[in-house]
């Protein structure tokens, strides 16, 4: 198969969850951005009479003073965002991990599965997809029953052809013909 390198043209996609996506990031980077400031104007707004004061003991920069409530402040906005980051990446990866495993089961052959996502899951549409693709190999699969029941049909007749005449051997192998010519046209819309 050919590898072609794709340009990307859009950068925004209709029918898709990228906008969903995209404000679930900005809310993410909104709500720290709003906790780290109401945070460091509590801190920050302290009163400086009792370090004026002091001032002939130890004279401190600005710098000197913000920098613990500056520190926990980040901290704060780091623990925040690992909790909203984890749970953010675990509506995308959750599912990309159970599709995984259904696509091994589909692999070998189980047709019967169906795949359903929890309501918080960021890619509902790829369940769709996926259970759509599932249905339709599944039918594909269900038109090659109706020749195999002709074929063991046939298979019966062939355990009796001592018994057949001349004519009933011409007709079983024009019946053989016309399964297999089945199978090739069934075979003939998948690509292989």
């Amino acid at each position: 198969m050919e590898n072609k390198s794709f340009k990307r043209r859009n950068y925004f996609l209709k029918d898709s969850p990228q906008p969903g996506l995209i404000v679930k990031t900005y809310l993410i980077l909104f709500i720290i951005m709003l906790v780290s400031g109401v945070v460091f104007y509590f801190i920050g707004n302290k009163n400086l009479s009792r370090e004026f004061f002091q001032a002939h003991s130890v004279i401190k920069t600005t710098m000197h003073l913000l920098l613990p409530s500056l520190i926990l402040i980040n901290l704060i906005a780091i623990l925040g965002s690992a909790f909203m980051v984890i749970n953010f990446t675990h509506s995308v990866a959750g599912p990309i991990y159970r599709l995984k495993h259904i696509s091994e089961k589909v692999a070998n052959g189980d047709l019967t599965l169906k795949v359903h996502f929890r309501k918080k899951d960021t890619i509902h549409q790829l369940a769709e997809i996926i259970n759509h693709i599932i249905k339709g190999l599944h039918l594909r699969l269900k038109e090659f029953d109706g020749s195999l029941a002709k074929l063991r049909d046939l298979s019966e007749q062939i355990n009796n052809l001592d018994k057949l005449s001349y004519d009933e051997l011409a007709h079983l192998k024009k019946k053989l013909l016309a399964v297999s010519l089945e199978f090739e046209k069934e075979i003939e819309k998948f690509k292989l």
